[in-house]
């Protein structure tokens, strides 16, 4: 009886103990994303930007209504050419004529700068000089939004530019949800990268 006892009581601590792994093994990597999100307070700006990288069009969807809820005058984004012809910058401009935003609202150009975040940066604070914007509103997926708040403010500083206030917003995405992102292979691979991609950042690689 008393081994019985002894069982069931051992069984149930294996229970116990196995259930605080799985929620704190939850919340700890549910932490390794949230680590990597930056919000500001927003404001109308004269620009709303918005990154390329993400494939859900959701990026977009959320710039398309910012725009459309008086939060920016002009939607702005720099291309990359993806294949012979085509470029980023073409699809995002038809899903935000999609979505409602006049074609005069809209500002964009293919890039000749590196295809990355730091690229990106220098070729759409061009496009935000070309409009005379000395403020906006940047979007991309929330993973994304803490490096590339330090990117920008860096490519901002290296360009003289300094006065220009900005603002970062993050975009729902699916590929990569905040919470249950390891569930997901886009997810694994984003978070991943983006971790890798900050240490790049801070030694400048």
């Amino acid at each position: 009886m008393l081994k019985k006892y002894t069982l069931n009581l051992l069984a149930a601590i294996g229970i116990v103990f196995a259930l605080c792994f799985i929620f704190f093994s939850k919340q700890l990597l549910n932490g390794l994303s949230q680590a990597l999100i930056h919000e500001d307070n927003l404001v109308p700006t004269p620009a709303i930007v918005v990154l390329s990288g993400s494939y859900t069009g959701n990026r977009i969807k959320t710039a398309a209504k910012l725009f459309h809820d008086g939060f920016g005058e002009k939607l702005i984004f720099s291309g990359f050419k993806i294949y012979p012809g085509t470029a980023t910058n073409e699809l995002m401009k038809k899903y935000a004529l999609k979505l409602g935003v006049p074609d005069s609202k809209i500002v964009t150009e293919i890039s000749d700068e590196e295809s990355n975040t730091r690229g990106e940066s220098i070729a759409n604070l061009k496009l935000l000089k070309k409009i005379n914007a000395r403020s906006f509103i940047l979007v991309t997926s929330p993973y994304h939004t803490k490096r590339s708040k330090l990117i920008y403010q860096r490519s901002i500083n290296a360009s003289g530019g300094g006065g220009i206030e900005f603002s970062v917003y993050p975009s729902p995405d699916p590929a990569v949800p905040v919470k249950g992102w390891w569930k997901l292979r886009t997810g694994q691979i984003s978070i991943f990268l983006e971790y890798l991609k900050f240490v790049s950042f801070y030694f400048d690689f």
